[in-house]
């Protein structure tokens, strides 16, 4: 905020009182016979240095009853000079409103001089009346996206949520829309912290689903998936689908995601994918087998995995006989934990052919096997085939990961 303040103070200069000298000989200025002398008397200050003395003069000039909007507009230009030169915000505030409110304001110097009254409202900490000068500079100058996202931070001030989200959507938009390029990482970032701080749960999804399309890396998609889980009562199923998004992502950071991970999977009876995921874990030093519950975890699931891959071909053998579908879906996370994702994906669409499927968790694991096995547009429809909550948007979470593959 500061930055901004003083950027746009400076940018108020008119280039010292000779270029003033010039606007007063213009033929369009009419000046009255009370204001005129103290004009030239407070200019003639100014080129001397003379501060003080010129303020008065204005001071002056501003009280004459009678005096035209020429007079008022120039005696408000005079004083920001003035108040320029000797860094005094009230002086150039003075003379932004009173050349505002003259009426003879230039139309390309309105914007500047409405944004000038914004930022001093500022260091005022006058944040309401700082934000209805914006919103009226943004009136005038509708494409400056950021003076939007410092909007969208002094709603947030001003406990307006929605307004604060809308404005950093909309600074996002203009942005890139203006410059044909991608906003600034931060923005995407700060638009997901406004909506998550403010207990948004629409927004903060969106603004996700924003972020990670628009800078799809670990951090990010952590960031996202974490989110997500942390604001949705999820199953051990759901959790443990958005862990593996995590996995897919490169999104799995320190001991806690990993080790949560591999527990998880071993609770669900899948050695094979615990212990691939403790030994990523391991060798990117986010585990340590020296650690009594991670060296247990690993010994567990290591001990389990000779028997649980033999077990492979004979619970294929049994999906494809039962009516039920628990068998097929059971085969077909085995499959996707040892990285045998086009069988994993025959397991999943045969369980969607019998009795007792839940279509919303099949057709995510489908939609996963497919994803890792290359297979994007059989992902993509098997995705946009999950429409109940929350595997909705977890599978909208898969997709976006999908689409982002080489």
């Amino acid at each position: 905020m500061r930055a901004l303040i003083a950027a746009v103070v400076a940018s108020l200069a008119w280039g010292g009182a000779p270029a003033l000298a010039q606007r007063q000989k213009a033929p369009s200025y009419k000046l009255s016979w009370a204001v005129q002398p103290l004009l030239a008397e407070a200019q003639k200050a100014q080129n001397a240095n003379d501060h003080a003395a010129a303020i008065a003069a204005l001071d002056r000039a501003a009280a004459v009853a009678d005096a035209t909007p020429d007079d008022r507009y120039l005696t408000g230009v005079l004083l920001i000079n003035s108040g320029i030169s000797l860094k005094d915000n009230a002086v150039i505030k003075r003379g932004v409103t009173l050349a505002l409110e003259s009426g003879r304001t230039p139309p390309e110097d309105q914007a500047k001089f409405v944004r000038t009254l914004g930022a001093l409202a500022l260091q005022e900490n006058d944040t309401a009346g700082a934000l209805a000068h914006f919103e009226r500079y943004l009136q005038l100058n509708p494409n400056d996206a950021p003076v939007m996202a410092e909007m969208a931070e002094l709603y947030r001030r001003q406990k307006q949520p929605q307004k604060s989200v809308e404005m950093m959507r909309r600074a996002i938009e203009v942005q890139e829309k203006t410059s044909n390029a991608k906003a600034d990482e931060t923005w995407y970032r700060r638009l997901v912290a406004i909506a998550y701080d403010a207990n948004l749960p629409a927004e903060t999804t969106a603004a996700s689903e924003a972020l990670v399309r628009a800078y799809p890396n670990p951090t990010n998609w952590r960031d996202v998936v974490v989110i997500w889980r942390e604001t949705n009562r999820l199953d051990d199923q759901t959790n443990l689908d958005a862990l593996r998004l995590q996995r897919a992502a490169r999104a799995l950071t320190g001991e806690r995601d990993f080790y949560e991970y591999a527990e998880l999977a071993s609770f669900r009876g899948l050695p094979g994918e615990s212990k691939a995921v403790i030994d990523e874990g391991v060798a990117a030093g986010a585990l340590n087998l020296q650690k009594q519950v991670v060296r247990e975890l690993n010994a567990k699931v290591t001990s389990q995995l000779a028997a649980d891959k033999a077990s492979l071909a004979t619970a294929e053998k049994e999906a494809r006989a039962a009516a039920n579908a628990r068998v097929a879906m059971g085969a077909g996370e085995a499959f996707l934990g040892y990285g045998q994702y086009e069988k994993a994906a025959e397991m999943f669409r045969l369980a969607l052919t019998k009795t007792g499927v839940d279509p919303a968790v099949a057709n995510t694991r489908l939609g996963i096997a497919l994803a890792r096995a290359g297979d994007k547009a059989g992902a993509a429809q098997a995705f946009a085939a999950v429409t109940t909550p929350p595997r909705a948007q977890l599978a909208r979470f898969w997709q976006i990961w999908n689409e982002q593959r080489p």
